[in-house]
């Protein structure tokens, strides 16, 4: 991977907790029946990194189409984009 598509996913999981509501510099240590799955930055959290992957291939795809069916006026929504939110 290189080193800016590298610092990309930062920034993009960095959001990614930040809209959860997440301090995304903040410790958490995961722990699951004796067992601590993750223990690190929270936007280093599996979910928060997929989300940046995600993010990521949608950003930097090749076209970027918005449906005909949209207003000209009206900015599309994560919904009209195809985008789960959550």
């Amino acid at each position: 991977m290189s080193d800016q598509r590298t610092m990309d996913l930062e920034v993009l999981a960095r959001m990614a907790a930040r809209l959860a509501g997440r301090n995304p510099d903040e410790h958490l240590t995961l722990s699951l029946g004796g067992v601590i799955p993750f223990d690190g930055p929270v936007w280093r959290y599996p979910d928060f990194i997929t989300r940046a992957e995600s993010a990521y291939r949608a950003l930097t795809a090749a076209s970027l189409t918005v449906p005909a069916a949209l207003d000209e006026q009206e900015e599309p929504t994560a919904a009209d984009l195809g985008l789960s939110q959550g």
